[in-house]
């Protein structure tokens, strides 16, 4: 229940008044996290609920708080359930996780920037996951467990080491966790459309020199965003 209310933000905050600001925001994530198109099948629809929690969730909106908080302290009808979902949902944080176990549908995983370690409630499949996995996700305190969010973006085994090391390296130094989480996911996106071929070395190559783009203009024109 707690992740339809994304939905609900979503559709207040990319629509009417604010389509603006969400076109501004779209093009943001995937100038920093990496351009996907309709035709990138696997990896399209995912990107574009990761933007979706990300645009309502991180993202300043004008300048100030993102919209969840916004929503928050301006919205006065809210009902009492609502304005304690959206709170655990603006305390919920993007990070890049290792899987160190699995136990039915609890999943004992680590986040690899910031050091805690979680136990989570997973409902969905988790056969095609293997301890050891390291992957971009959103932990989010429901009220009664820890959940994931709805997306997931797996890096490829064979960059696991290359992985572990820049953020090894970069913790505490000049990157912030959304700058980590962004270069990782641009070296994703480029490895997909490379054929899945040659992970390691990318990512290598990538990563010794990271690079955070530049926000967009605002004055540049984006395509509107899509519904959830």
């Amino acid at each position: 229940m707690i992740l339809r209310l994304i939905d609900r933000l979503a559709e207040r905050y990319c629509e009417g008044e604010h389509k603006l600001e969400a076109m501004r925001a779209r093009e943001e994530y995937f100038e920093r996290g990496g351009k996907v198109f309709d035709d990138d099948k696997e990896l399209f629809e995912g990107r574009m609920a990761s933007f979706l929690e990300w645009y309502v969730l991180e993202r300043s909106f004008k300048e100030g708080a993102p919209p969840a908080v916004h929503a928050l302290v301006q919205d006065k009808t809210l009902s009492p359930e609502d304005r304690q979902g959206i709170a655990l949902l603006a305390a919920s944080h993007r990070s890049l996780f290792e899987l160190h176990g699995i136990e039915g549908n609890e999943l004992d995983v680590e986040d690899v920037v910031g050091g805690a370690r979680f136990r989570v409630t997973e409902r969905r499949k988790t056969t095609a996951m293997t301890v050891g996995d390291l992957f971009e996700a959103r932990v989010i305190w429901d009220g009664e467990s820890v959940i994931f969010g709805r997306t997931f973006l797996f890096h490829p085994p064979d960059a696991r080491e290359v992985v572990l090391d820049f953020v090894e390296g970069q913790v505490g130094r000049t990157l912030s966790r959304q700058e980590i989480m962004f270069q990782l996911a641009r070296n994703h996106v480029r490895w997909h459309r490379l054929g899945h071929v040659g992970a390691a070395k990318l990512y290598r190559h990538d990563l010794q020199q990271p690079d955070v783009p530049p926000e967009p203009s605002p004055a540049r024109p984006a395509s509107p965003p899509r519904d959830g």
